[in-house]
């Protein structure tokens, strides 16, 4: 009798755990439904065809464009920016990537360097394309008092867990794959915005937490893959969200661990370029618009073309040809 009992409460805690991973499953799925947490068609890419990637925030989904940078330079690459992407999610889609893909370069947004990790929730809609794999997991190791959340993520993603007629579609639309994880914006900061945010105090410091960028960092090193700091163009800074201490203590990181590091609001790289920021930034005064994120993406194309040592496989990838271009400025457009 008492074996069977036991029994009997192995099997029940059994069941319910396979109902937990079961909604966890589909919570994770339904993430996907907002374009800026869809990355998987990332898995829909032939394996060694994708060589540069992005991460960060949506900074980085807004900034820089896939498909432009292979028409104009041949280059293939993958933009994993989320929204609110923390820095932990940054270095865990770079583990992932390179599983999949022969990485060259990573370019990471600088604004994700000022958000190191501690909010789970977020964590867990930035990787939800990965589902409950293996990099996906490693957030059990940072969150170790609640890792139990990490490994049934419905407990988290308690609004997510019903099916619904998307739960179980294709994994990304033609449109969506097609911007690669890039995301558009077409509004314009408006012409009271003329001037960079940056004042060029050397003096100001801020703090920030570097404990992933260092793990991407070292992973880079050990991998042969040029890592890039790049700041995205802002209107404005009333949010606090950017600053000359922020910029300076990024720079001084940059330049102890000998890493190229691109601030578009810095004024040398506004005339280069030819940043209008009024009309390259979006109304949020934050995000740069698809004029910006053009030049933006020209400009990057160019750096990673002309850099020395860095060989890349350019016009290679067969899964971009001139009809998902197509689609794509169709996509984007206004």
């Amino acid at each position: 009798m008492k074996n069977r009992k036991i029994a009997g409460a192995i099997i029940f805690l059994a069941i319910q755990l396979f109902l937990l991973y079961v909604y966890s499953v589909i919570a994770l799925r339904n993430v996907g439904e907002d374009a800026t947490y869809n990355h998987s068609d990332f898995y829909e890419c032939d394996e060694n065809s994708i060589e540069v990637i992005f991460v960060g925030g949506s900074f980085s989904y807004c900034t820089f464009s896939p498909i432009e940078l292979y028409e104009r330079y041949g280059i293939s690459s993958y933009n994993f920016g989320t929204s609110n992407q923390y820095a932990i999610s940054s270095y865990l889609w770079t583990l992932e990537a390179s599983e999949y893909q022969d990485l060259k370069v990573v370019v990471l947004e600088a604004m994700t360097i000022s958000m190191s990790h501690g909010n789970l929730g977020n964590d867990i809609r930035a990787l939800s394309s990965m589902g409950i794999s293996k990099n996906y997991l490693r957030l059990a190791l940072t969150y170790k008092r609640n890792a139990y959340n990490v490994l049934f993520p419905v407990f988290v993603l308690h609004d997510e867990w019903e099916i619904n007629e998307n739960t179980f579609s294709a994994s990304a639309c033609a449109e969506e794959s097609c911007l690669k994880g890039y995301v558009p914006l077409h509004s314009e900061a408006g012409s009271e915005y003329q001037d960079s945010i940056l004042t060029g105090d050397e003096t100001e410091d801020a703090y920030l937490k570097f404990t992933y960028v260092d793990k991407l960092r070292e992973f880079c090193n050990e991998n042969g893959i040029q890592l890039i700091i790049v700041k995205s163009l802002m209107a404005s800074n009333e949010s606090g969200s950017w600053s000359d201490g922020y910029h300076n203590r990024v720079a001084a990181y940059a330049e102890e661990y000998g890493i190229p590091f691109i601030d578009f609001n810095s004024q040398e790289y506004i005339d280069e370029i030819g940043f209008v920021i009024a009309e390259d930034v979006a109304e949020d005064l934050r995000h740069m618009n698809v004029n910006g994120a053009g030049k933006a993406t020209d400009f990057i194309g160019e750096y990673l073309t002309n850099m020395e040592g860095l060989e890349l496989n350019l016009y290679q990838n067969s899964q971009i040809d001139e009809n998902v271009i197509a689609l794509y400025y169709e996509t984007i457009s206004d």
